[in-house]
């Protein structure tokens, strides 16, 4: 009888008890030394290695022999500037030279048959040198009023309509090579002791190196200025960029991401793990960037830190959920 009594006694004790609650889960990293790089963003310009602006000699109306977006050859003329003056001064003088050879070589003749004296041959032969300089300046003249690709390559935007009466030093538009680019980077002065020739540079997901550590400043800016020569046919000249410089490694030191870290008045703080409850620990920060961050002391290989401090709690119990590899 008393071992019914003991059985109906354990059954409804078991019926009492609650099942044990699991941890609350939480976004968790399992710690492990890692690399760590340090780096800075710039933004970079990507410019023509091989570049002339068009530049306005003679004043006049403009006239462009080609369109935005054409590729050119050597000697080719892009534009010309119409002035109806440099016409006219140069038809005169190729007329005035003409007459002025064909009177020395007549002149020429007479001497020989002594019909001219030898001093009338000599002021028709300096009329003639005279006549020449006159048409060289008339030609350099005209000459100016044309643009001339100096290298083969593609006519950029134009800045002013064809039509338009134009002045000595207006810029009517570029002209420049594509397949010779780099990337323009304006970096402050606070880097120069971190900046050396070779380091990584990556570009639109592309790596490159430095080329070399400026010596100068630009005089305008006061920035160290570095060109990177690229390779992407996808950039656009004039175009800014990102560019990310890697400017130093360190191997086997613990990283932890940024969002991992709280940040109040005592300091910095992290969540730890210890079987299954979480516990604060106040962190030592070194190098830190955007994303990540560099734990000096407070934490130790092999230990699991919760990823979101700011909606969990010290004494809180979790189930660890890593994310997946």
């Amino acid at each position: 009888m008393w071992f019914l009594f003991l059985f109906v006694f354990l059954f409804l004790a078991g019926c009492d008890k609650t099942p044990e609650e699991k941890g609350k889960l939480a976004q968790a990293i399992y710690v492990q030394p890692q690399k760590y790089v340090e780096k800075s963003v710039f933004y970079g310009t990507v410019q023509a290695r091989q570049s002339s602006p068009l530049v306005v000699q003679s004043d006049g109306v403009l006239d462009w022999l080609t369109k935005s977006g054409d590729a050119v050859l050597t000697s080719q003329t892009i534009a010309k500037i119409d002035n109806p003056e440099i016409e006219k001064a140069h038809e005169l003088a190729t007329n005035a030279e003409a007459i002025a050879k064909q009177q020395y070589n007549r002149s020429v003749s007479l001497t020989k048959s002594k019909t001219a004296s030898h001093q009338q041959m000599q002021e028709r032969e300096q009329a003639w040198i005279t006549a020449q300089q006159n048409l060289a300046k008339a030609e350099t003249d005209r000459k100016k009023a044309q643009f001339i690709a100096q290298f083969d390559g593609i006519i950029g935007p134009h800045l002013i309509h064809e039509g338009t009466h134009v002045k000595t030093g207006d810029v009517i538009g570029h002209f420049f090579n594509p397949s010779d680019s780099v990337v323009e980077v304006q970096i402050p002065v606070s880097f120069k002791d971190v900046l050396k020739a070779n380091q990584i540079a990556i570009i639109e997901g592309e790596r490159y190196t430095l080329p070399h550590v400026p010596k100068m400043l630009n005089p305008v800016t006061h920035m160290m200025v570095v060109h990177i020569p690229i390779q992407h046919s996808a950039l656009l000249i004039g175009e800014v960029v990102d560019v990310e410089i890697h400017l130093k490694e360190w191997d086997q030191v613990i990283v932890l991401p940024l969002g991992s870290i709280k940040f109040d008045d005592e300091g910095a703080s992290v969540l730890v793990s210890n079987k299954g409850k979480l516990e604060k620990r106040e962190v030592t920060l070194g190098i830190k960037d955007a994303k990540q961050a560099v734990i000096l002391r407070g934490i130790q290989a092999d230990e699991t830190i919760c990823l979101d401090p700011y909606h969990h709690f010290e004494g809180e119990s979790i189930t660890p959920q890593y994310p997946e590899l």
